[in-house]
């Protein structure tokens, strides 16, 4: 009986103290403010929180992205086209020159007959001879025997010392060919030429020389390479001598 009292009593208790918050709650206006608030607005400032984190991941997306274009942007990349032309003028094939399997024997042999000149050639106006020597080494590749063997060429036979600008020597190549004893064909070339070296416009002295030239295509895409070297035509290998008659 006693048990049943107490409990009896402390539900009275708690359903007492339920009814009192009740009445408190509705009585207070700043509860009734706020939850009338959260029931009308709360979803809105859910909503607006969740668009502006979904906004500043959008804005970091579209940096990222600009970012991305701007450096792809600075990458100066070109790929040089081979275009034929018949007899009539008009165009019958166009290709990228990267997609060739290997170069016309005709601007080989342009190619080989202007580094031979460039190379040999010395001329007494210090910035015509810096341009010659400039094409010569945009035609070498890097950490080839030919860029030691060019290295050492001009070492020991400066071209800016002219003898006071009276010296000069011309080159006229006289033949460029495929060299079939190389290791593979169509890249060993033979190339023979005659100098004449001049003193005040004097010819002093006249030699036969010839080289044999390992070759390698590369393609191309930096600017400043394409207007040096549009084919990526490049000198593996140089081995020159004079001619002995």
């Amino acid at each position: 009986m006693i048990n049943s009292f107490f409990n009896k009593s402390k539900k009275s208790e708690e359903q007492q103290e339920e009814q009192y918050d009740v009445v408190k709650e509705k009585d207070n206006p700043y509860l009734s403010a706020r939850k009338e608030y959260e029931d009308r607005y709360g979803s809105v400032v859910q909503a607006a929180a969740r668009w502006r984190q979904i906004s500043i991941l959008l804005c970091i997306v579209t940096m990222f992205f600009a970012a991305t274009l701007v450096w792809l942007a600075a990458q100066n990349k070109v790929v040089p086209y081979i275009v034929q032309i018949d007899n009539q003028g008009f165009t019958v094939a166009i290709r990228p020159a990267e997609a060739a399997s290997a170069p016309d024997q005709r601007i080989v042999i342009a190619t080989l007959g202007r580094f031979i000149t460039d190379l040999r050639t010395i001329v007494t106006d210090p910035a015509a001879q810096r341009r010659l020597v400039d094409s010569v080494y945009a035609h070498i590749s890097s950490g080839t025997p030919a860029e030691a063997t060019i290295g050492a060429f001009f070492n020991e036979n400066n071209p800016f010392e002219t003898q006071g600008g009276r010296m000069a020597r011309n080159v006229q190549v006289r033949t460029v060919m495929p060299h079939e004893a190389g290791t593979q064909r169509g890249r060993s070339w033979l190339v023979l030429w005659t100098e004449h070296v001049t003193n005040n416009g004097i010819v002093v002295e006249s030699s036969n020389w010839r080289a044999i030239i390992q070759i390698g295509v590369t393609p191309i895409r930096e600017l400043e390479a394409v207007l040096r070297n549009p084919l990526g035509i490049f000198v593996v290998e140089l081995d020159m001598a004079r001619e002995i008659i």
